[in-house]
């Protein structure tokens, strides 16, 4: 799976998120599939790895075993179970910062996931106290994008993702020079990876033209059923994709978390979706040796 993405062009990997099943994981999983991807990688592409957890000196232990096994990088949320303060979340990543000094942060900003909408408050404070931060990973609004970047300066690049690539490009180019995609890149990278290179080229024709393709692929389910449904599927959905889809395999979801949990009209949509995917990354495949 990592010899293939790093082949088809991806900058960088942030393992053990939701996709990659975090929240199912014991430790020392984690800790072996980590230590794999970097034994693959061999440098060729940073890697952070994910250490969200209850609380802080968890996260903590679990940043310095995975920068032990070589990982450049920590992929870190908000603890998971206080709503957390802007004072309070922001003192989270410096304490991170200080108790493991020569490690990056790639900050997990799923305000879904981790009780938060990262507003503009927020992203003063950690450019000023969190200095190992150094990207964020954008799951919320983009709206008050241009003021989130005003205040961070040149401290944090800001990595928007899935819907909100095309209009946080468009509203902050050309500041916007990475990308996520999980959703997208579990079913083959190519297209995304064809979107990222023309971001930091700063190609707006080509920008839009791709933009419009990947939008032509039919999605899962309508957006207001999608929108009530995903905080409970997440995993689950982007597994089923990347099985359906068939570039990886992903082998079945980890408890407690079960493809049984989706409803059958997300299967249906989620087959159509892929076969359409796979058809449209023909378009971006690159010819071999080049």
């Amino acid at each position: 799976m990592t010899e293939k993405y790093i082949k088809a062009g991806i900058g960088v990997i942030a393992a053990c998120g939701t996709t990659g099943e975090c929240a199912a994981l014991l430790w020392e999983e984690k800790r072996a599939f980590i230590d794999t991807i970097v034994r693959v990688t061999r440098k060729r592409v940073p890697v952070f790895a994910g250490a969200t957890s209850l609380g802080t000196k968890e996260t903590v232990r679990q940043m310095r075993g995975l920068k032990d096994v070589g990982a450049d990088g920590a992929f870190v949320g908000l603890p998971l179970w206080q709503t957390p303060t802007l004072d309070n979340a922001a003192q989270f990543y410096a304490d991170l910062g200080e108790a493991v000094p020569d490690m990056p942060i790639l900050i997990y900003a799923n305000s879904r996931f981790f009780k938060s909408l990262f507003p503009t408050g927020f992203w003063a404070r950690v450019a000023k106290m969190a200095r190992t931060v150094v990207l964020t990973k954008m799951s919320y609004s983009h709206a008050n994008l241009l003021d989130d970047l005003r205040v961070a300066g040149h401290q944090i690049n800001f990595m928007p993702g899935e819907t909100s690539i095309y209009p946080a490009y468009r509203m902050a180019r050309p500041r916007i020079t990475t990308i996520w995609s999980s959703g997208m890149a579990c079913m083959g990278p190519e297209p995304v990876v064809a979107l990222a290179d023309a971001i930091l080229k700063d190609d707006e024709k080509r920008v839009d033209q791709i933009w419009q393709d990947l939008r032509s692929v039919p999605p899962v389910t309508s957006p207001e059923d999608f929108a009530a449904g995903f905080p409970h599927y997440n995993a689950q959905i982007n597994k089923y994709l990347t099985n359906v889809a068939g570039y990886v395999k992903g082998g079945p979801c980890r408890v407690p978390y079960r493809i049984s949990d989706l409803p059958e009209n997300w299967k249906t949509g989620a087959d159509l979706r892929a076969k359409a995917w796979n058809e449209l990354r023909k378009k971006y495949m690159k010819a071999p040796g080049l």
